[in-house]
């Protein structure tokens, strides 16, 4: 049951916030305009991609602070963190810095900037920030180390919303200026910095006199925080380059009928999100202890997310055309809802193969993973360029969905060789999800919408039955 309240409070954490951005964005649009909304839309995606600059090292702290707490060696704690933090907290000086000095250069490749110096200084207000947000996520690897995640999504809450309710509050006292919505912004990530500092010193004890520099734990840190980091750079980019390849390839009016759909289906990564950052340092404490468990955590947490993320899929596939032409239109919705329904099956997919990614990495089996995103990008840029080529915005979509199956079905076979002879056997249930996915996605066959709701709530039942016998089984056996 814990791992189940943690997960809740995780999506809650991550979740509230995009409500909050369905209602404030298209204010900020009508106040700000669309030049300076789109520099304030730069503003997020600079820091959150400057906020690299930990080089996975927060996610690294996780998996050794976990370790070292499960062995019961208390008195590594403060070394390995303060170690851990010295060097996020010069990176993200060395990041600040960067962008302080090239934001002049980064506004002038800009065009049609409203106010030059305004969006210069803006820059550089974040610049300043940065060294607290690279810290924040050392901070926030302690506290999952702990498994303290009650903790986190009440700071991450507040913060998520101040996100896109600071800006909103800002035009409506001080006017559409981007250098106090700069400011906003970033008081926001320092209070955020400092309740994980405070909440990180309280959930550690042996913190406490031992905060000390200590060379032996640089070579691990950087070693995994580099693997991490290139599968942090290399799987964003896949990501985004189909579009580039389309609006090469295709048309640049082609992009938006191919993004939109894509754009809705990713943002079902918080469920998987919310449920592995919880797996995390619970999978690397049962892999450095040898815990049989493990391997029946991992296979439920496969089994949760299918029979979580199946109705949700198949609901989006069986009602593309309908859920976009009532949201955007229905020409549109002709050009993008077969894309949707591509989509939807692969984000199932996709999903699934976030639990054999956070099973390899917290077993600090991080290279693998990093060289596999390094061979699946000129793969995926070849198949694009061909199957776009070919079938346009379906072809891409295909090249998408065909990336999904393959990474899935590798990342759940390194996990399968990494598993003794004795946990070598079929997850349970394999076969059957499987043929229930097939039937599931089969009712797009059905041209009557009255057919495909019934179908779709017959499914629904069918995952509530399983969902609740899984729950039942659970109450036995708590993991």
């Amino acid at each position: 049951m814990k791992l189940a309240r943690h997960t809740l409070f995780n999506l809650l954490g991550l979740g509230a916030p995009l409500l909050v951005a369905v209602a404030s964005i298209p204010a900020l649009v009508h106040a700000l305009g669309p030049d300076r909304f789109g520099l304030l839309t730069l503003i997020w995606a600079v820091t959150s991609y400057f906020g690299l600059f930990d080089l996975g090292l927060g996610r690294a702290l996780t998996q050794r602070l976990a370790v070292v707490l499960a062995g019961g060696r208390e008195h590594e704690v403060g070394p390995l963190t303060a170690t851990a933090l010295g060097l996020m907290g010069a990176l993200g000086l060395i990041g600040g810095l960067l962008l302080i000095l090239l934001a002049p250069w980064g506004v002038d490749a800009l065009n049609a900037v409203p106010d030059r110096q305004e969006a210069i200084v803006a820059t550089w207000v974040m610049g300043l920030a940065l060294p607290a947000i690279v810290l924040t996520a050392g901070l926030r690897g302690m506290l999952e180390a702990c498994h303290a995640f009650a903790v986190l999504n009440l700071i991450r809450l507040p913060m998520g919303i101040w996100t896109f309710a600071g800006p909103w509050l800002v035009v409506a006292w001080l006017g559409p200026d981007l250098v106090w919505i700069a400011v906003a912004l970033a008081l926001g990530r320092l209070l955020a910095f400092a309740a994980h500092g405070w909440f990180a010193w309280r959930a550690l004890p042996a913190l406490r006199g031992r905060l000390r520099w200590q060379r032996q734990w640089l070579s691990p840190l950087c070693v995994s925080g580099g693997w991490l980091t290139l599968s942090n750079i290399v799987s964003p980019f896949m990501g985004y380059v189909d579009r580039f390849v389309i609006g090469v390839g295709v048309s640049a009016a082609a992009v938006a009928y191919y993004a939109t759909p894509q754009e809705l289906v990713t943002k079902l990564w918080i469920v998987p999100g919310a449920l592995t950052a919880v797996l995390f340092p619970t999978f690397a404490a049962q892999v450095s202890r040898n815990d049989a468990q493990a391997w029946l955590l991992f296979d439920k947490a496969v089994s949760i997310l299918f029979v979580a993320l199946l109705p949700v899929t198949a609901g989006l596939a069986l009602f593309a055309g309908e859920l976009l032409g009532w949201w955007i239109g229905a020409d549109f919705a002709a050009q993008s809802g077969p894309i949707l329904q591509v989509f939807a099956l692969g984000i199932l997919i996709n999903c699934l193969a976030h639990v054999p990614l956070t099973w390899l990495q917290s077993a600090g089996h991080y290279r693998a993973p990093a060289l596999l995103h390094c061979a699946e990008l000129p793969l995926f840029v070849v198949a694009l360029w061909i199957f776009s080529s070919h079938w346009g915005l379906m072809g891409a979509a295909l090249a998408w969905l065909l990336r999904m199956c393959v990474d899935s079905a590798l990342m759940f076979w390194m996990v399968w060789r990494l598993r003794p002879p004795q946990a070598r056997r079929p997850v349970r249930g394999a076969w059957l999800a499987g043929s229930l996915a097939l039937i599931a996605f089969a009712g797009l066959m059905w041209p009557n919408v009255g057919l495909r709701s019934a179908w779709l709530a017959a499914l629904t039942v069918v995952a509530a039955t399983i969902a609740w016998r899984m729950h039942m089984a659970q109450r036995a056996r708590p993991f």
